[in-house]
Protein backbone atom coordinates (compact mmCIF):
# COMPACT_ATOMS: atom_id res chain seq x y z
CA UNK A 1 0.00 0.00 0.00
CA UNK A 2 1.09 3.58 0.39
CA UNK A 3 3.00 5.35 3.15
CA UNK A 4 3.91 8.87 4.17
CA UNK A 5 2.48 11.87 5.97
CA UNK A 6 0.08 12.67 3.09
CA UNK A 7 -2.11 9.66 3.88
CA UNK A 8 -4.69 9.24 6.64
CA UNK A 9 -4.30 5.57 7.61
CA UNK A 10 -6.96 5.29 10.35
CA UNK A 11 -8.43 2.53 8.21
CA UNK A 12 -5.41 0.99 6.42
CA UNK A 13 -7.76 -0.63 3.89
CA UNK A 14 -9.09 2.79 2.83
CA UNK A 15 -6.21 5.30 2.94
CA UNK A 16 -7.09 8.85 1.96
CA UNK A 17 -5.36 12.19 1.48
CA UNK A 18 -6.55 15.74 0.96
CA UNK A 19 -6.94 16.80 -2.67
CA UNK A 20 -6.85 20.36 -4.00
CA UNK A 21 -8.84 20.37 -7.26
CA UNK A 22 -6.27 22.75 -8.77
CA UNK A 23 -3.41 20.33 -8.02
CA UNK A 24 -1.75 17.52 -9.93
CA UNK A 25 -0.72 14.55 -7.77
CA UNK A 26 1.56 11.56 -8.32
CA UNK A 27 0.03 8.74 -6.27
CA UNK A 28 2.19 5.67 -5.49
CA UNK A 29 0.81 2.14 -5.31
CA UNK A 30 3.49 -0.06 -3.74
CA UNK A 31 3.13 -3.67 -4.89
CA UNK A 32 6.72 -4.77 -4.15
CA UNK A 33 5.92 -6.76 -0.97
CA UNK A 34 2.85 -8.35 -2.52
CA UNK A 35 4.84 -9.48 -5.55
CA UNK A 36 7.62 -10.85 -3.32
CA UNK A 37 5.16 -12.94 -1.28
CA UNK A 38 3.68 -14.37 -4.48
CA UNK A 39 7.14 -14.96 -5.96
CA UNK A 40 5.80 -13.38 -9.13
CA UNK A 41 6.56 -10.35 -11.27
CA UNK A 42 4.73 -7.38 -12.74
CA UNK A 43 3.11 -7.83 -16.16
CA UNK A 44 0.71 -4.89 -16.53
CA UNK A 45 -1.52 -2.45 -14.70
CA UNK A 46 -4.59 -0.28 -15.21
CA UNK A 47 -5.66 2.86 -13.35
CA UNK A 48 -9.34 3.74 -12.93
CA UNK A 49 -10.69 6.87 -11.28
CA UNK A 50 -14.02 8.06 -9.94
CA UNK A 51 -16.04 10.51 -12.04
CA UNK A 52 -14.60 13.99 -11.61
CA UNK A 53 -10.98 12.81 -11.63
CA UNK A 54 -8.63 12.10 -14.50
CA UNK A 55 -5.65 9.73 -14.73
CA UNK A 56 -3.12 11.55 -16.90
CA UNK A 57 -0.28 8.99 -16.96
CA UNK A 58 1.01 6.01 -15.00
CA UNK A 59 4.29 4.12 -14.82
CA UNK A 60 5.86 1.17 -13.00
CA UNK A 61 9.31 0.84 -11.44
CA UNK A 62 10.50 -1.86 -9.01
CA UNK A 63 6.96 -2.86 -8.09
CA UNK A 64 5.70 0.69 -7.46
CA UNK A 65 3.08 2.03 -9.83
CA UNK A 66 2.76 5.81 -9.87
CA UNK A 67 -0.41 7.39 -11.24
CA UNK A 68 -0.61 11.10 -12.07
CA UNK A 69 -4.07 12.32 -11.06
CA UNK A 70 -5.85 15.63 -11.52
CA UNK A 71 -9.39 16.97 -11.59
CA UNK A 72 -11.22 16.22 -14.83
CA UNK A 73 -11.50 19.56 -16.63
CA UNK A 74 -15.03 18.74 -17.78
CA UNK A 75 -16.17 17.23 -14.48
CA UNK A 76 -17.03 18.60 -11.08
CA UNK A 77 -15.95 17.66 -7.57
CA UNK A 78 -17.79 18.16 -4.28
CA UNK A 79 -15.84 19.70 -1.39
CA UNK A 80 -15.61 17.18 1.47
CA UNK A 81 -16.36 14.15 -0.72
CA UNK A 82 -13.88 11.30 -1.23
CA UNK A 83 -13.07 10.02 -4.71
CA UNK A 84 -11.42 6.67 -5.40
CA UNK A 85 -8.36 5.94 -7.50
CA UNK A 86 -7.88 2.22 -8.16
CA UNK A 87 -4.79 0.46 -9.44
CA UNK A 88 -5.25 -3.06 -10.83
CA UNK A 89 -2.09 -5.08 -11.26
CA UNK A 90 -1.69 -8.27 -13.27
CA UNK A 91 1.29 -10.56 -12.73
CA UNK A 92 3.16 -12.65 -15.27
CA UNK A 93 1.34 -15.80 -14.15
CA UNK A 94 -2.10 -14.14 -14.33
CA UNK A 95 -2.79 -13.13 -10.74
CA UNK A 96 -4.83 -9.91 -10.42
CA UNK A 97 -5.27 -7.58 -7.44
CA UNK A 98 -6.67 -4.09 -6.82
CA UNK A 99 -5.66 -1.29 -4.45
CA UNK A 100 -7.83 1.80 -3.99
CA UNK A 101 -6.73 5.12 -2.54
CA UNK A 102 -9.13 7.97 -1.81
CA UNK A 103 -8.79 11.70 -2.33
CA UNK A 104 -10.86 14.02 -0.12
CA UNK A 105 -11.58 17.32 -1.85
CA UNK A 106 -10.72 20.49 0.06
CA UNK A 107 -10.93 24.19 -0.66
CA UNK A 108 -7.67 26.12 -0.58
Amino acid sequence: MTTGAFWNLENPLKPWGYFDPDGVYDLPFDWASWLAVLVDTYASHAISVAAGLQSVTSSQSAGVITARIQADPVGSLTVGAKYGVTCRITTTNGQVEDQTLYLKVIEK
